[in-house]
């Protein structure tokens, strides 16, 4: 008898009989008694038997008589990337909840994915939850998946739960606890505010660190914000501003700083307080609305945090506010980015008192060392240039009355400042900065910013030719408005992939049916010429040849697009060669 084919035959039927779920694989983790006040889970277990998936939470009061509630999250193709809830990961989401009622049964709620399903699924004995789950129902899956559990005592949604694993997700197979999604962890940084510089509500400290795939948040204030039984707190509401990938081009806001410098991808939005509840949640840009695939606007979607929707967590204690966001909800970003906040009360907002940290003009923490990034500004000299007050024809009403522009480029940004004689966001008028990018002055302007104020909204677009897709891109967060003036921070990406000579002006009108009324010209004739010197493969303008350099001539490449710059060999177009070329010489491996 031939024993290794014997062995091999009896291990292929030891796995069919697991996967088909004839025999029995558990998975257990256990957690730490008094994490919480109530359900405080014990232990987890999870059981795959006989084509179900059983699961099992263990807490250390009885649940009889108690309205308990709770979730299960489960990765079943173990792929954090997707799942029914975005950028959690979990492709089925099993919540429950169970409310006593005096002199009567229990009322139970069951849904798998916001699907009723059968409350024989669900089982309260003691202190034990059990949920039996059918394989079929989640895809028909082989039981192999990653799960997570919370348990909370609030209807619907509950900002503090007890999780199990407290981090991480527990394999139903091989008995492993592991973070699906770590990042980076990364040491983050502190802001220190100056107590007292604002009314209320007054921060002091921002506190950021990424550990195990989580962004940890702390924002400390002057004074105590946690509503309490005689007290409403402050009622107040922070924005956590977050450029997740650190680049100006993304986003759909900034910080409002100027000029534009952080491209802001989520802003996560707490209140706190009686009288206008507590509650968070991350807004993010819809990129699946017709309004972003246009390119006309940026549609943005909300996020609500906490169970039932995700894993982040959010507390207010004393003074201080904590938040807990999973990467996966900053879409699995790896931990490095820009942050700043801003805090503000109902009341407070409408006078203007806003806390801001940095304070305004401050720049942004960089959690990738800890710094404290500054604001773009020029690395050349700015070209200005001055226009007579007063000789708007609009009679220098609605912001029409230009009276000046400074341009200069910050790396691979261009910086465009326009002042006006008058400002306000009521104003109806539309500002249009044109680029003529290959200096044809017999040609309409190869790209032009529209920016307009109207009911006290800011709004901006950039037209031209940007490869495939719409024509049009959303540019509401490359503006800023402060004082009598307007500040611009253009991408090289908005205009043709790079910066390079160019002539601009800036012209003010109103619309009247299908035509613009021209008000005011700056220039009143001819150009502001910007003769940008560009070294051969320096396309982010540093003065020096780094891998960047390379990845906007692969950007070149992609959108078809020309740049004498990135075309490096010479050959009259923009090729993977020119890029494979700039790396090489970025690693010392080649000269240009």
């Amino acid at each position: 008898m031939n024993h290794k084919q014997t062995l091999s035959a009896a291990i292929v039927l030891i796995s069919t009989i697991v996967i088909s779920g004839a025999c029995a694989a558990t998975a257990t983790t256990t957690d730490p008694i008094g994490d919480f006040s109530f359900p405080d889970i014990t232990e987890l277990t999870a059981t795959v038997s006989e084509g179900n998936l059983i699961v099992t939470i263990t807490c250390t009061d009885s649940l009889i008589d108690e309205h308990i509630a709770g979730a299960v999250f489960m990765d079943t193709d173990q792929n954090y990337t997707t799942g029914y809830l975005d950028d959690t990961g979990s492709d089925y989401v099993y919540l429950y909840d169970v409310v006593d009622i005096v002199y009567a049964d229990p009322i139970k709620t069951a849904t798998l994915n916001d699907d009723t399903i059968d409350l024989n699924t669900l089982n309260v004995a003691g202190n034990k939850i059990t949920i039996t789950i059918p394989l079929a129902m989640l895809g028909n899956d082989n039981g192999d998946m990653d799960i997570f559990v919370a348990t909370h005592s609030r209807f619907a949604k509950a900002l503090n739960f007890d999780r199990a694993p407290d981090s991480g997700v527990l394999n139903t197979l091989n008995d492993s606890v592991r973070i699906p999604h770590p990042g980076n962890s990364l040491a983050g940084g502190s802001i220190a505010d100056l107590a007292g510089d604002s009314e209320s509500p007054d921060i002091t400290g921002l506190d950021v660190d990424v550990e195990n795939g989580v962004v940890n948040i702390a924002v400390t204030y002057n004074q105590n914000v946690k509503p309490g039984d005689l007290s409403y707190g402050e009622d107040l509401t922070g924005w956590i501003l977050i450029d997740v990938d650190q680049n100006l081009a993304t986003g759909f806001t900034n910080t409002e700083q100027a000029p534009p410098t952080f491209g802001i991808d989520y802003r996560i939005e707490y209140a706190v307080g009686k009288a206008i509840g507590t509650d968070a949640g991350i807004t993010k840009i819809d990129h699946e609305s017709d309004l972003t695939k246009s390119g006309v606007a940026t549609q943005t979607m909300g996020v609500l945090l906490g169970v039932p929707y995700n894993d982040a967590t959010f507390k207010v204690v004393a003074n201080q506010v904590f938040l807990g966001i999973p990467l996966g909800l900053l879409g699995c970003d790896d931990g490095d980015m820009d942050v700043t906040i801003d805090s503000f009360t109902v009341f407070g907002l409408l006078d203007g008192d806003i806390d801001s940290a940095p304070d305004f003009g401050g720049g942004a923490l960089d959690t990738s060392d800890g710094s404290i990034k500054p604001l773009l500004s020029c690395t050349d000299p700015a070209v200005s240039i001055t226009d007579p007050v007063g000789d708007s024809s609009g009679f220098g009403l609605d912001g029409d009355d230009l009276t000046g522009v400074d341009v200069c480029s910050a790396g691979d940004v261009l910086l465009v400042t326009v002042a006006y004689s008058s400002l306000s966001l009521d104003d109806g008028a539309v500002t249009t900065v044109a680029f003529d990018t290959d200096q044809n002055p017999d040609s309409v302007p190869d790209y032009s910013v529209i920016y307009f104020m109207y009911e006290g909204n800011l709004g901006a677009n950039i037209v031209g030719n940007f490869g495939e897709g719409p024509n049009v891109r959303d540019a509401t967060h490359l503006i800023t408005m402060l004082g009598n003036k307007m500040y611009l921070s253009i991408p090289a990406e908005f205009l043709g992939m790079t910066l390079g000579a160019m002539n601009i002006h800036v012209e003010t009108a109103i619309r009247t049916g299908d035509e613009d009324l021209i008000y005011d010209r700056a220039p009143d004739t001819g150009f502001i010429s910007m003769g940008i010197r560009q070294m051969t493969g320096d396309l982010d303008l540093d003065g020096k040849i780094t891998s960047a350099d390379a990845r906007i001539t692969l950007r070149i490449v992609v959108s078809g697009a020309h740049n004498p710059a990135a075309d490096v060999n010479g050959a009259g177009q923009v090729t993977s060669i020119d890029a494979l070329m700039i790396l090489k010489a970025a690693a010392g491996e080649g000269g240009l």
